[in-house]
C-alpha cells in the first residue's frame, strides 16, 4: 500500500473527501445567510492555520493531518445557562451550546477520519446503558481578549458541574460518529449529527462527539451549565483545535497542547493512555 508522508494512505483521503461531498448542502452560497456579519468577523480574526488543509470553500474546517489535529472557527454562542452540547453547527442549537460553529457536522467527522481518528459508536440506552465509545478528542478553544491578547483554554474548563462551583468536567471527548438516515423516498442519507448533536456534554444516540460518562439527556438531569466567569462574551470569534489523542496510525507522535486555567497558561504532555484532567 502506498503512503503518504504522514501515513495514510490516497484511498483514506478519497474516502473522506468523498464522506464531505456526499453530504454537502448544493445551496452553499446560502449557508450563512443571517450570520454574514459574524462569519465576517470570524474569517477576519483567524487566518488558516499553519500546516493545516481547509477541506471545503464553504466549511470553516482544517486537517492538519501530520499532527493529527482538526481546527474549527465559529463563535462563543452562550455565555451561561445550562448545556446540552458544547458545539453545535451555526442555526442549530445556540441555545444550549457554548460554541456555534461555521461548518456542517460531516464535514468536521470527516476531517477527524483524515487525522487518524476512528468512529467507536453512540451511547446505548436499552436494554442497558453503554457509554458512548471511539478515538479520544482533547478540544482547546483559542480567542482574542478586550485587551488584544490572545487566550486559549482547555474546553472542558468552560464546562461547569450543576452541583459544585469547582468541579469540571473531566473527561475528553470520544468520536462516537452519529449514524445516518435515509430518506425512503429520495434515497438520500443524512448525517444525524447536523440537527446539532455535534459535540455533547449530554448523552444523544445521534452524537458526533460525546462524553464517555452517564449524562442525561432529559433537562431535569442535566448536569452541566457554562462556566460564564471564564467564556467571553457571546459572539466572539473562537478558535477549537480537536487533538486526537491517539491516532490509529502506529507509532506516531502527538504535539503538546496548551491550555489555560484560572492560575495561568501552561504547557502539557498529550496523554496517550488516558484521558487528561483540566
Amino acid at each position: 500500500m502506498i503512503l503518504d508522508r504522514t501515513g495514510y494512505s490516497p484511498m483514506v483521503v478519497a474516502i473522506t473527501i468523498a464522506f464531505v461531498g456526499l453530504f454537502a448542502d448544493k445551496s452553499a452560497t446560502a449557508q450563512w445567510e443571517g450570520r454574514e456579519k459574524l462569519h465576517s468577523e470570524v474569517e477576519k480574526k483567524f487566518g488558516p492555520p499553519d500546516g493545516a488543509t481547509r477541506l471545503t470553500p464553504r466549511d470553516m474546517v482544517w486537517v492538519d493531518r501530520e499532527n493529527h489535529r482538526v481546527v474549527v472557527d465559529g463563535y462563543v454562542a452562550i455565555q451561561e445557562g445550562q448545556l446540552e452540547m458544547f458545539a453545535c453547527p451555526v442555526f442549530t442549537k445556540e441555545h444550549e451550546s457554548v460554541v456555534a460553529v461555521f461548518s456542517k457536522a460531516s464535514t468536521i467527522h470527516a476531517a477527524l477520519l483524515a487525522a487518524g481518528a476512528k468512529t467507536g459508536r453512540p451511547v446505548q440506552w436499552e436494554p442497558e446503558y453503554k457509554a458512548p465509545t471511539g478515538s479520544e478528542i482533547q478540544i482547546e478553544a483559542q480567542w482574542t481578549d478586550r485587551e488584544g491578547k490572545k487566550q486559549s483554554i482547555d474546553a472542558r474548563r468552560w464546562i461547569r458541574q450543576v452541583s459544585s462551583e469547582e468541579k469540571h468536567l473531566e473527561p475528553n471527548w470520544v468520536f462516537a460518529g452519529s449514524g445516518f438516515w435515509e430518506d425512503p423516498e429520495t434515497k438520500v442519507k443524512h448525517y444525524l449529527a447536523e440537527a446539532g448533536d455535534l459535540v455533547c456534554v449530554s448523552n444523544f444516540t445521534t452524537a458526533a462527539l460525546d462524553i464517555p460518562i452517564k449524562s442525561t439527556e432529559a433537562n431535569a438531569g442535566l448536569l452541566f451549565v457554562a462556566e460564564s466567569k471564564r467564556i467571553p462574551e457571546p459572539g466572539t470569534p473562537i478558535r477549537l483545535t480537536l487533538q486526537v489523542v491517539q491516532p490509529e496510525k502506529e507509532g506516531s507522535k502527538l504535539k503538546k497542547v496548551e491550555t489555560a486555567e484560572s492560575d495561568g497558561p501552561k504547557t502539557e504532555e498529550t496523554k496517550t493512555d488516558a484521558a487528561t484532567k483540566p
